[in-house]
């Protein structure tokens, strides 16, 4: 059996009438409790990365092995159980919302020879046993910032009420409009939606996000791509929507804050952004007008963002290279660029 994914604290605040025999000595632990009692008594809560509707929704052959009042000699007392004595060993990934395989594998590919080497199964034995302690975050929506944004949020969810950030936001914080969310994709092709009244980010490239380094707040993000020979689609909520089209970088030069701007989508690749709205949503780019060309394209349907090509020398001739396209507004062909609200 594998018990990686128990989590001491989260299992006693989902069960603290175990904190009195724990305090007595009658029991060590609420892992002791989960072995020798908890597991085959049905007590799923043992992990906020793992959920027994989904897992089972997810291994829908596993349900006629799992006992129920009128199944009262099946196999396993619950899908967890299933999960500790085989599942977790046999790769299964579809264990909860919180998690997305797909995307984790393709946000850290580093990953990729472990997973081809049997060092680990899939991505989510990495998460469990290293990603959640290294600050990584299991599906698009960046955890880790709307934690240090919404303190209030991290008190609900440290004390177990909430497994995470992302469960608060789509149950409640996408219905209030002081929330903001940021959704991130990875080094391929990514498909994100925002969602809620108020600020959302939409950022297609794979992001890393350090909000604390030894407990200081510390806002910096790495970028494990730059969106080139990427084809992301980007559609907007019906709050204010920012379209990151631009990394951002913090250093320090000459005894102050340095802040940098890298654009996204150079060469190959681009953005296609859906329900842009008017005098509401925000492009971000790190090109100045100048160097910008926008026009409408498709029968004027949409409209597109490129940077102008660049004069250069070649063999004594002066060319002028390609424009490059950086994005596509669908339905946004009536547009000019001033009226895209872009920050440069």
């Amino acid at each position: 059996m594998n018990y990686d994914i128990f989590d001491e604290q989260y299992y006693l605040s989902q069960y603290p009438w175990l904190k009195p025999a724990i305090d007595a000595g009658i029991i060590k632990s609420g892992r002791e409790h989960f072995e020798k009692f908890g597991q085959a008594a049905g007590l799923t809560k043992i992990s906020r990365y793992f959920d027994e509707e989904t897992y089972l929704e997810g291994n829908p052959e596993l349900k006629p092995f799992v006992r129920t009042p009128n199944n009262p000699n099946a196999p396993f007392a619950t899908g967890l159980d299933h999960f500790i004595q085989y599942g977790y060993e046999e790769g299964r990934t579809r264990v909860s919302p919180e998690y997305d395989e797909a995307f984790y594998v393709a946000n850290n590919q580093q990953l990729q020879p472990f997973i081809q080497n049997g060092t680990f199964k899939n991505g989510y034995q990495h998460f469990i046993q290293f990603g959640l302690k290294e600050g990584e975050f299991g599906t698009s929506f960046l955890e880790t910032r709307y934690l240090e944004s919404n303190p209030d949020v991290r008190r609900v969810v440290e004390s177990g009420a909430l497994k995470t950030g992302r469960e608060h936001y789509f149950n409640f914080g996408k219905n209030e409009p002081n929330r903001s969310a940021t959704f991130v994709g990875t080094s391929g092709n990514d498909i994100l939606t925002g969602v809620g009244v108020g600020n959302t980010e939409l950022i297609g490239v794979e992001l890393s996000d350090v909000t604390r380094i030894n407990g200081v707040p510390f806002p910096r993000r790495y970028y494990g791509s730059d969106g080139s020979n990427e084809f992301d689609t980007l559609t907007g909520g019906s709050g204010r929507d920012t379209f990151e089209l631009r990394s951002i970088s913090v250093g320090i030069g000459s005894g102050r804050q340095m802040i940098s701007f890298d654009q996204f989508y150079i060469g190959p690749g681009f953005a296609t952004i859906r329900n842009f709205t008017q005098g509401q949503d925000i492009i971000e780019l790190a090109i100045s007008s100048d160097r910008l060309l926008v026009f409408p394209i498709n029968n004027n349907r949409d409209l597109a963002i490129q940077q102008k090509g660049l004069l250069v020398v070649n063999n004594g001739v002066t060319e002028t290279t390609p424009s490059d396209t950086i994005a596509v507004i669908e339905g946004g062909g009536n547009l000019t660029y001033n009226q895209l609200i872009t920050r440069i």
